[in-house]
């Protein structure tokens, strides 16, 4: 039998300077460039920065800390493993070498310096968006059968975000990547439903990925722990809360959309959760969506991806479906876990034809790949 490729359902690309080389004319003049900071302890190795409209990014100490490695000037990322012509995806050779070391065939590659919002001017960050989603396609045009990519989508101008799907598909595109809010709106505002009707029409799946995206909760955190853990990770909660909760998906019931890089193991919870008040407030004669979060996630093209280590992922995949997960490796970002592929191959309380559908045949099938 023919060996069916790893998919790699979620990595990243650490943007270089070459990502802003498509920006529209207008917009030249505030071409995001990168800062560095010597002998700052303070900053560990978090020491450069992206400056866009007077603001820097990451922001790694503080209230409302973010944390990623990119630019490339960082000292965080020259430690990695990776070299620095991988993690930009300006050495593709060195790119497919590092996916070849981790056992992995096909790589959907995310932005990175997206995860956080860049500027207040919605029309400025839309044209950042089309210039990284033109350098990403003809980055993974060099070697469209092993680099995918998912392009990031400007919510906060939904005319623009509508016109970006037809051409990113048309790039190739095999993805639209959004984040759990739009600022503090909802994914499940009426505002978006142009936005989730093209998507559904041109059949590209949305992406949900984590991300700072929600100003209220980032404000909250002070830590790179808790910029992890929380701020980085509830926004998926509040979109995957919309998309079964919302109304999207009774507005939109043959999208597909996905819950990335926030593992799985919260599906359970708050699925249950969901239904527990869906079921109450019902019985009372309050509003509540058209189905319970449990039907939906029967009946609707609904994935997540997974960490590999993740202890209750057996159970998981018996709640949620064994056809719906898929493997994330977060390559090359410092939290990955390098060895994922191989770590979930060696598992023991996992099937071979579960660990098939993990690695291989539930992103096939997400992507249409």
């Amino acid at each position: 039998m023919r060996k069916r490729p790893v998919v790699d359902a979620d990595s990243h690309v650490e943007e270089p300077a070459e990502a802003w080389e498509h920006l529209d004319k207008e917009y030249q003049a505030r071409k995001p460039f990168a800062l560095t900071a010597e002998n700052r302890p303070f900053l560990t190795n978090l020491n450069a920065f992206w400056y866009i409209d007077g603001v820097v990014h990451p922001k790694p100490v503080g209230q409302g800390t973010t944390v990623f490695g990119t630019p490339i000037t960082q000292a965080h990322a020259q430690r990695k493993s990776f070299s620095l012509g991988s993690q930009t995806l300006l050495d593709v050779d060195a790119r497919l070498k590092d996916m070849d070391a981790a056992g992995v065939d096909i790589q959907v590659i995310f932005p990175t310096v997206f995860l956080e919002p860049l500027t207040d001017d919605v029309h400025f960050e839309a044209a950042l968006m089309r210039s990284y989603n033109t350098w990403m396609a003809g980055v993974c045009r060099q070697r469209p059968d092993r680099l995918k990519w998912a392009a990031v989508m400007p919510l906060r101008d939904v005319p623009a975000a509508v016109e970006e799907l037809g051409r990113a598909k048309a790039l190739g595109a095999v993805a639209a990547g959004i984040y759990g809010t739009v600022g503090e709106m909802p994914l499940h505002h009426r505002d978006l439903d142009p936005f989730y009707a093209e998507a559904e029409g041109l059949q590209l799946p949305v992406c949900v990925h984590t991300g700072w995206s929600h100003p209220g909760i980032r404000r909250t955190i002070d830590s790179i722990y808790g910029a992890h853990a929380l701020s980085f990770t509830l926004p998926v909660m509040l979109g995957f809360f919309s998309f079964l909760g919302g109304g999207v998906l009774d507005r939109f019931p043959r999208l597909k959309v996905g819950f990335l890089e926030a593992g799985s193991d919260w599906v359970p919870y708050l699925v249950q959760r969901m239904d527990h008040y869906f079921h109450s407030n019902g019985g009372l004669g309050r509003p509540v969506p058209g189905r319970s979060a449990s039907a939906y996630l029967r009946e609707c093209q609904i994935f997540f991806t997974c960490e590999a280590e993740e202890k209750l992922l057996p159970q998981v995949l018996g709640f949620v479906g064994e056809d719906r997960i898929m493997i994330s490796a977060d390559l090359p970002h410092a939290e990955a876990r390098e060895s994922a592929v191989f770590e979930l191959t060696e598992r023991t309380d996992l099937s071979e034809s579960q660990k098939q559908k993990l690695l291989s045949e539930n992103a096939l099938r997400f992507y249409a790949l």
